[in-house]
């Protein structure tokens, strides 16, 4: 990449300042940049802003903007809460050098069709905490066009879910052919199907297939997986054609009810 200009802000405001106000490009990791963008006239290093933790703030779990990979494999907290699904859906993620890079703010802001984390804070009905503006669903922030520059600052995921992930690769370290997340939360199932190869989406019609049913047996699971498969739209790619990754979702998405209902 090539940098015309670059800030290493110290303080929160002096950070919105240079991304919203100059429209500088926010580096968080910095493991998939390289990849989207070549040249930029500022960037703005986030690195010194304290934005790396994960916390418990009562009924939610606030994760930083710059809490990577391996914080979320590893947190002890997060499996307190939630169970394994946050581990199962980053330690597969290439290797421990990589996931010490990658963050949880660069993976939901670059709306990455790939991310299995993604997924999972969909399924999740996580929260987005941008600084200097409004809390915002991932799922509203996901389907929305970009229309200027922003700073997240933490994302917010609520206490009380049974939540589960499944994922189908070519080889353990690669990126998903495709990848499922299902979560119970509040009397209701949220189903989030991602590496389609486009990002994370909702199956409105798997969540209505299993109702209000905690504990669904497995024929009500496949009438899910199957709802999700017919629902949503897939594509081609070099891992996988629409066909196969339809034949999959119902597969994955199966799997995850059932581990999450358990």
């Amino acid at each position: 990449m090539e940098i015309g200009r670059y800030e290493r802000p110290k303080t929160m405001d002096e950070a919105y300042s240079l991304i919203v106000k100059e429209r500088g490009l926010p580096i968080a990791g910095g493991a998939w940049t390289h990849l989207t963008m070549k040249k930029t006239a500022l960037a703005v290093d986030l690195s010194g802003l304290e934005l790396r933790y994960i916390r418990d703030a009562g009924d939610a779990m606030e994760i930083g903007a710059m809490t990577t990979a391996r914080d979320l494999e590893t947190s002890s907290l997060l499996e307190a809460a939630f169970g394994k699904v946050f581990n199962e859906a980053t330690s597969h993620l290439v290797g421990v050098q990589l996931r010490n890079v990658i963050t949880a703010g660069g993976s939901v802001a670059g709306k990455f069709g790939f991310s299995d984390l993604v997924t999972v804070l969909m399924a999740m009905n996580a929260s987005l905490r941008f600084y200097g503006g409004a809390m915002v669903d991932i799922s509203r922030f996901l389907a929305a066009p970009k229309e200027g520059p922003f700073f997240l600052e933490k994302i917010v995921v609520k206490k009380g879910a049974k939540a589960a992930f499944q994922s189908l690769r070519v080889t353990k370290n690669d990126f998903a052919v495709l990848n499922a997340g299902a979560v119970f939360a509040d009397g209701g199932w949220r189903i989030a199907v991602g590496a389609r190869p486009a990002a994370s989406w909702l199956s409105l019609s798997a969540a209505d297939a299993l109702g209000r049913e905690g504990a669904p047996t497995m024929e009500a699971a496949g009438r899910a997986g199957d709802a999700a498969a017919a629902e949503l739209s897939f594509g081609d790619d070099t891992r996988g054609s629409a066909e196969y990754r339809r034949a999959v979702c119902a597969v994955l998405v199966k799997r995850a009810v059932m581990e999450a209902s358990r």
